[in-house]
């Protein structure tokens, strides 16, 4: 049972601050207490903690605490019917209690964590309210630290320890996912590491915003914003209806503060990182870190895709990606079920060659381009000028000035959309080189056929005036025709799959 308690110490929240003159708690942004105007002093959690001492529902213990979170404070706790069993007991904070709602998805937490059964999830033993009505949650005591805390002290890890933490997370989702449960809160903080610290245990704590996917849902029910802006999908920020993409979504934004050391989107404000992660792309991993693989950036960027179309179409997907990042002799502790093969060696070396060529093949596409299309152009407007002796010079002085503006904004959109994001950039390429092979046949057969044309039945002297401009005319239409038809037959993930039946 919970000691006898004065009026005051039972309605008081445990919080960070206190007013020594009525002994009322307050958050850490108050200095003063509103009441008597003096200086708040600042808790000690131990001596000034009503519930350490206390036993709650006659079994456990409370001993010391552990930590806070925004919802309530987390305490180590002996349970008295099995000696030697140590636990953790997460109490809702009292000012919260009376909110029905919040009361609610804390439950819920436990509710939602106690049915997935899996090692690498917290394990809930039970749940229960203290003699005032407040609940609380008792789980497995977990001795480690966050992957919060580990990245803190260390700045980064190598690519190999973050692939082990990520496919050990991306399992226990999977059984998540499969029961409907999203997380919609995933950081490193509330993955915890346990175990060996060369090779840890990963366990998925707080499920407190988790939601059940109902693909049935109405509209009405999004539009709330909930999660951390620095690790949330776009879809998720936008307060729109999100699935288990989400979840994958934030597993690659882990997977880059892991590999470069920074979040995605690095501000202290949470208005400002959520209007990033709407309006903008992080930095590209390798311009934060240059000695990342090239194909890992690629496994990193295509999760963090700004469309959930454009991720891997499930956690398993993800997770035969990053298999190949891990030595065929190196035990893994947990591997996600999946029908794709594993990436060998080979894989990711021919994955890393396809996204350090899709730059320069950007470069000289675009320059075969530009030329056909100022070329076709200046032969136009020479046609248009031929009465003049300076034809020549001022249909191509016209044809760079009419593609000036557009050049500018194509350049533009390559630096802002595309050559940051390597799947992108891969994607972009194969378009690029579709087109413009297809427009360079075209070009090549029609002149040609144009060629047989006027031999056989003309002059010989072959198409002149007017007679040059059908080839770059079609070639042209077959340039877009190609586009147009890629566009529709898949879609950017499945560009982004480089046609490797692996990836």
């Amino acid at each position: 049972m919970l000691p006898a308690m004065s009026p005051g110490e039972h309605d008081r929240t445990v919080l960070p601050r206190r007013c020594p003159t009525c002994g009322e708690h307050f958050p850490l942004d108050y200095k003063v207490c509103p009441r008597h105007a003096v200086e708040l002093v600042a808790v000690d959690s131990n001596s000034d903690d009503p519930y350490i001492g206390s036993t709650l529902a006659e079994k456990y213990h409370i001993e010391a605490v552990i930590g806070d979170g925004g919802m309530g404070r987390v305490y180590e706790a002996k349970h008295l019917r099995l000696p030697g069993r140590t636990v953790a007991v997460k109490i809702l904070h009292r000012v919260l209690a009376s909110d029905s709602e919040v009361v609610s998805r804390f439950r819920r937490e436990a509710e939602i964590a106690g049915t997935i059964e899996h090692p690498n999830v917290v394990q809930i033993h039970d749940v229960d309210q203290t003699l005032d009505g407040t609940p609380f949650i008792v789980c497995e005591r977990l001795v480690g630290e966050d992957l919060g805390q580990h990245l803190d002290r260390v700045g980064r890890i190598g690519v190999r320890e973050t692939v082990h933490i990520l496919r050990q997370a991306a399992a226990v989702l999977t059984v998540a996912h499969s029961r409907g449960v999203i997380h919609r809160d995933l950081k490193p903080t509330n993955l915890f590491l346990v175990g060996d610290p060369a090779q840890p245990t990963v366990k998925l704590i707080d499920f407190g915003i988790a939601k059940l996917h109902d693909p049935k849902a109405s509209q009405t029910q999004t539009g709330m914003i909930m999660g951390t802006p620095a690790y949330m999908a776009p879809e998720q920020a936008r307060g729109s209806k999100v699935d288990g993409r989400a979840d994958l979504y934030a597993l690659g934004a882990i997977a880059y503060r892991c590999v470069t050391g920074r979040p995605p989107f690095d501000h202290d404000d949470s208005a400002a990182a959520l209007h990033a992660v709407l309006t903008s792309e992080p930095p590209r991993p390798r311009a934060i870190f240059r000695d990342l693989p090239e194909a890992f950036e690629m496994v990193l960027q295509r999760a963090m895709a700004r469309e959930p179309a454009q991720r891997y179409a499930t956690l398993e997907e993800f997770d035969a990606a990053l298999a190949g990042f891990v030595a065929p002799t190196e035990a893994i502790a947990v591997r996600a079920s999946s029908s794709l093969a594993a990436r060998t060696a080979t894989d990711i070396d021919e994955l890393s060659a396809v996204a350090r060529r899709a730059r320069p093949e950007i470069a000289a596409y675009s320059g075969i381009g530009a030329a056909i299309l100022i070329g076709g152009l200046a032969d136009v407007l020479a046609l248009i000028f031929s009465a003049s002796s300076l034809a020549g010079g001022l249909a191509v002085v016209a044809a760079i000035g009419v593609a000036a503006t557009p050049g500018y904004l194509y350049v533009r959109y390559l630096q802002r959309e595309v050559w940051s994001n390597s799947p992108r950039a891969v994607a972009w390429a194969r378009s690029l080189g579709a087109m413009v092979s297809a427009g360079g046949m075209v070009y090549a057969a029609t002149f040609l056929g144009l060629r047989l044309l006027d031999l056989s039945l003309g002059s010989g002297d072959g198409p002149g005036g007017w007679g040059r401009i059908p080839p770059w005319v079609l070639a042209l239409a077959a340039a877009g025709a190609v586009w147009h038809l890629r566009q529709n037959a898949r879609s950017t993930r499945e560009e982004a799959a480089l046609s490797i039946s692996v990836f």
